[in-house]
């Protein structure tokens, strides 16, 4: 027996490994050729021009995925390869540039999060988070990254006069009860299964029994309320017509729920 014959099965183990990536690589190819016509048909109806990026999809997948490896794989794995493919698909489909307020982009933390789910796209920073709104008023396809409790609300725009609403949230991953990021965006809002609708109510501490978080922004406050809401739907209706300058700021897909 020679010196080299204990490794003939590592050596095995390895070109399995080299072969599997030789089929990841293909499926990887296929799968960012079925991106290209998903592109061609967006430009063809015109649904690209408001913003490549589509929230809802994108949590009916990692919902789907994260159940189907029935804990064989991290789902902390699972988001951050998925998120670098979902985040090419988007830039191939369109250029996406992300607004953020300068004191934002200082916290590490913060810039990492951010990083990771939007892999490599272009940032623009500004003096504030209204000003990073505002950006959105001119720049369709454009998202904003704004924190949850920051003073935004004031530069909050509503859709009918061409405002960015929110679209999203971060962490993907349900870390406590409150997002620390709100994504905004021009993309059509839909349904993904388990959502909330967000409203912009004036004050402080208001008496909502049914709301899943609130979070101040300046003299505003930021609930949540679950489900995917029509203006008409009962609960929503009667925030609305409760509390006086109330607006819809947006709904988004719930965080993914991880169980140990």
């Amino acid at each position: 027996m020679t010196a080299s014959s204990p490794d003939i099965p590592l050596v095995a183990l390895r070109r399995e490994i080299d072969l599997i990536d030789d089929q990841v690589l293909h499926l990887l190819i296929q799968r960012f050729v079925a991106t290209e016509r998903v592109r061609a048909s967006k430009a063809q109806d015109g649904t690209i021009s408001s913003s490549p990026f589509r929230p809802a999809r994108e949590a009916v997948i990692m919902r789907r995925l994260t159940a189907e490896s029935e804990g064989r794989l991290p789902p902390e794995l699972l988001v951050r390869l998925w998120r670098v493919i979902l985040s090419a698909s988007i830039q191939l489909q369109a250029p996406v540039t992300l607004h953020m307020d300068a004191a934002l982009g200082q916290d590490l933390s913060t810039r990492i999060l951010i990083a990771q789910h939007f892999c490599g796209m272009a940032v623009v920073l500004h003096p504030s988070p209204k000003d990073a709104l505002a950006a959105l008023l001119t720049a369709q396809g454009d998202l904003a990254v704004i924190a949850t409790s920051s003073d935004w609300a004031q530069g909050f725009a509503p859709r009918e006069k061409g405002g960015a609403q929110v679209i999203g949230t971060l962490p993907v991953l349900m870390h406590g009860n409150q997002p620390q990021l709100l994504i905004f965006g021009h993309a059509e809002p839909q349904a993904s299964g388990d959502d909330e609708t967000l409203v912009l109510i004036p004050g402080q501490d208001l008496d909502i029994v049914s709301n899943l978080w609130q979070a101040h922004s300046g003299t505003y406050t930021l609930v949540s309320l679950p489900g995917f809401l029509e203006a008409a739907a009962p609960l929503l209706h009667d925030v609305l017509t409760r509390f006086p300058g109330a607006r819809i700021a947006g709904s988004a897909p719930r965080p993914l729920k991880v169980f140990p």
